[in-house]
């Protein structure tokens, strides 16, 4: 069983960063946002991660010990929504945390499917880097009866050399985008791509337009800013180059 340790609120109180501990006493932490038209619950799949991205600093400096059990997952939810009486609004259930859902697929499948039970009204989101390509097409079959279920896929890069610098191991950029148009087109959802700017790594003119020949003016990119990570090489982008 879950227990709540610690609350770390944000100065505008929107958001709340859970420590939770399991009964192996390991810490593991769950994120809760106050997003206006919703509640979002952003959980963890393991603790620790093995993917070792650069810009992450669970990646950087976590060790991995091991993946949560589905019910592990689900108490994370549970006890967020009985702590906050969360009843006004639809929740997002996004498994966003700290590890690789893929490399905990069935727990992470089951969770899912478990929460949709109990919260149909609510919406379903998985953040992956792809390193499991397989298991997206996979996805499209395992998660077909959740109607509100979004799939983002973590790119940071346009090109392989680049993205391998941000996500060691990753597969190649064109295997990737094959294997998202495949599941687009067996699930009949569109993916949302996700892009941190870096300083002088992925940001110039030149990776945007690459970007839009990489993917295709179609697809959904979110250009998120970097929390940057004393321990990390990277920076976020500066100012001048985000608005080009």
């Amino acid at each position: 069983m879950l227990t709540i340790t610690d609350r770390l609120k944000s100065n505008d109180q929107m958001a709340i960063k859970y420590i939770q501990k399991t009964d192996d006493n390991y810490l593991i932490e769950t994120t809760y946002v106050n997003h206006y038209k919703k509640h979002i619950i952003c959980f963890s799949s393991q603790i620790g991660c093995i993917v070792g991205c650069k810009i992450c600093y669970s990646g950087i400096c976590s060790k991995f010990y091991r993946n949560l059990t589905e019910q592990e997952m689900y108490e994370q939810c549970i006890n967020i929504i009985k702590d906050l009486d969360l009843k006004d609004k639809p929740i997002l259930f996004c498994c966003m945390g700290v590890g690789e859902p893929l490399l905990n697929y069935s727990n992470v499948i089951n969770v899912l499917k478990r929460l949709y039970k109990q919260f149909p009204d609510g919406k379903y989101a998985l953040a992956t880097t792809g390193i499991k390509p397989e298991l997206i097409l996979k996805l499209s079959d395992d998660l077909k009866e959740i109607n509100n279920f979004k799939l983002t896929i973590s790119l940071h890069a346009t090109s392989d050399e680049i993205r391998r610098k941000i996500i060691p191991n990753s597969i190649s950029i064109d295997e990737l985008v094959s294997i998202v148009k495949q599941y687009e087109k067996n699930s009949g959802k569109k993916v949302e791509w996700n892009y941190v700017l870096l300083n002088n790594i992925n940001d110039t003119e030149e990776d945007a337009l690459k970007l839009i020949e990489i993917l295709g003016k179609d697809e959904c990119v979110k250009l998120n800013e970097y929390n940057y990570i004393k321990e990390s090489n990277f920076e976020k982008s500066s100012d001048e180059n985000k608005d080009k």
